[in-house]
Parts: structure tokens; C-alpha cells; sequence
């Protein structure tokens, strides 16, 4: 998304997520994302002196970096589509949003993604901002640590590239804070987002203490995410619904949300830790647009 022009091409890229409390990193093993390996921090002020341990540690010096930021540290906008040229939209895109944001457009490296077409809705685009002191610590950063920032993308993004491109849509349901987030994915975008609340508590405890409120209360949530994106975004077709979720008794919750909804419902592959799920997002499939 956010490219950097100076950088230079010098063994493989890595990526990493920088979460407010999480920092992970992954490389890809025979076309697959392996996580080499995930810390819990205090704050970002911490980043740096994990990512250098963790750079030694394993040999990645002079790696270039795919960076996955968290959505604690950019801002995002949807509004209708400018009819420009692309490069006149970029030109124009800060000023666009000068009076959603309190910094100075100035001081904003901004950019976009389109959104997918709705029934009776002009068309959209997801406007993203990152302060630009953000991104140049994030650089520097990398450099002090023998790494070579490559590109910043969002979780947005990486939540698209979790998936094989497919016409059909494939749902997520992942943990974020304390909410719940239902994100659907098709053709490598991102065409909905759903968060929920009320419900993250719940998951660590056995089911059969909470099956009615737990199972009840999501398959509610989730059947009306399923109508909206029917009659609006014109899916009617799923793939799946894959759950990225802390939870003891997983397949479990995965069958009896599947009777529910009658749809194919299953924990997402056991290889991935939920815990640092989008530095598993960092790479570039040529899936998202």
C-alpha cells in the first residue's frame, strides 16, 4: 500500500506486524507464511528493542520488511469516488479528507483502496491516513535494526491476503481488543466489516456454561451480517465462515454455529497463531486491490 521509493530489493522480505501490545514476524516457507515468532509489549515504545533481539536471534539482517500496522495507528474514510485520472486523485486524495482529520494533511501520508460496489450507492473508495512522523520512525526504526522497510500495509489489507482469490466470499470472525470483528472476503478484497461486542468475554469459558447466550447472540449477529451483504453487496454465494477465535471448545462452537446458520463453519488453519494473526497478512499474493 504505503510503498517506499528508496528502498532497495535485498534478499527476501519478511513481514512484520506492529500491534500496540503485539509484534510479530513472519517469512514464507515452500509459498507459505510461517511465523517466525510473536512478542506481547507494553507499548510501541518497546518495538525496537524486540524487533533488534529478534532480528539476531534470527539471522535476518538486511531482510526487507512488509509492515502490517495496526488499526491504533492510522485512520480510515470512506467517501464516494472522485472522478479523476489516478494520478489527480492522489494528488487531490489529502485534501479530501482535510476536514475529517485534526493534523494537517501535510503531515499525513494518505492513500486508498476501492471499496466494492453497493446496491443504490455511488462508488467508494476507503481512504487511509498514517502521520508521516509514524511512518518515518517506522523506517528508521527498521533501519537501526539492519532491516529495510519495503512497504506499510493495514489490516484491512492483510486480512484480504489470508485467502486463496476465490468468487465466492469467505467470512472471518477474529478477536480485536475486546470485540469481535466479522470481516468478508472475496475476489481478494475486503467487501464488509462487522464489529461486534459483547460476546469476547465469553469465549474462554466452557461452552456448556454459556452455549445459549454465546451461540444465540452470534448466529444472530452473524445472519444479519449474511442479509446485509446479500441484498447489498450482492453475495450469494459463501465459501465459508472461518473462526480466528481464543476459544477452548472451537470445533465445538464451529459445529453448532454451522447448524444454526447452515453454512460450512470451521476453525481457521491450526498452523496460524490467532494471537498475531495479520503478520500472516504482510505478504503480497497480487490478491488485494
Amino acid at each position: 500500500m504505503f510503498k517506499n521509493p528508496f528502498s532497495n530489493r535485498v534478499k527476501k522480505t519478511i513481514s512484520i506486524y506492529l500491534g500496540m501490545h503485539k509484534v510479530a514476524i513472519c517469512e514464507e516457507k515452500n509459498g507459505q507464511p510461517t511465523l517466525i515468532a510473536g512478542e506481547f509489549v507494553q507499548s510501541d515504545a518497546e518495538w525496537e528493542a524486540v524487533i533488534k533481539k529478534l532480528v539476531i536471534a534470527h539471522n535476518l539482517q538486511w531482510f526487507n520488511v512488509s509492515v502490517v500496522l495496526s488499526k491504533d495507528f492510522y485512520q480510515t474514510f470512506d467517501i464516494d469516488k472522485p472522478q479523476l485520472e489516478e494520478k489527480e486523485l492522489l494528488a487531490t486524495l489529502p485534501f479530501s479528507i482535510k476536514d475529517l482529520v485534526s493534523d494537517s494533511v501535510f503531515d499525513l501520508v494518505v492513500d486508498y483502496f476501492d471499496k466494492p460496489a453497493q446496491v443504490r450507492k455511488k462508488e467508494q473508495i476507503t481512504v487511509v491516513c498514517i502521520p508521516k512522523s509514524r511512518v518515518i520512525s517506522i523506517r528508521d526504526m527498521l533501519k537501526n535494526t539492519e532491516l529495510t522497510l519495503s512497504v506499510v500495509t493495514i489490516e484491512e489489507m492483510a486480512t484480504c491476503q489470508l485467502f486463496e482469490n476465490s468468487g465466492d466470499a469467505n467470512l472471518l470472525l477474529y478477536q480485536h481488543r475486546n470485540e469481535l470483528v466479522l470481516s468478508v472476503v472475496k475476489n481478494g478484497q475486503l467487501y464488509f466489516s462487522l464489529r461486534i461486542r459483547g460476546y469476547n468475554e465469553l469465549l474462554p469459558l466452557p461452552l456448556d456454561e454459556v452455549e445459549n447466550v454465546l451461540i444465540d447472540g452470534l448466529s444472530l449477529e452473524i445472519q444479519r451480517a449474511l442479509d446485509y451483504i446479500n441484498s447489498q453487496l450482492r453475495i450469494h454465494t459463501i465459501g465459508g465462515l472461518y473462526l480466528a477465535i481464543q476459544c477452548p471448545d472451537i470445533n465445538l462452537l464451529a459445529d453448532k454455529l454451522a447448524s444454526y446458520l447452515d453454512k460450512s463453519v470451521q476453525p481457521f488453519p491450526e498452523q496460524y497463531n490467532y494471537h498475531f494473526l495479520f503478520a500472516y497478512g504482510g505478504f503480497d499474493r497480487g490478491l488485494a486491490q
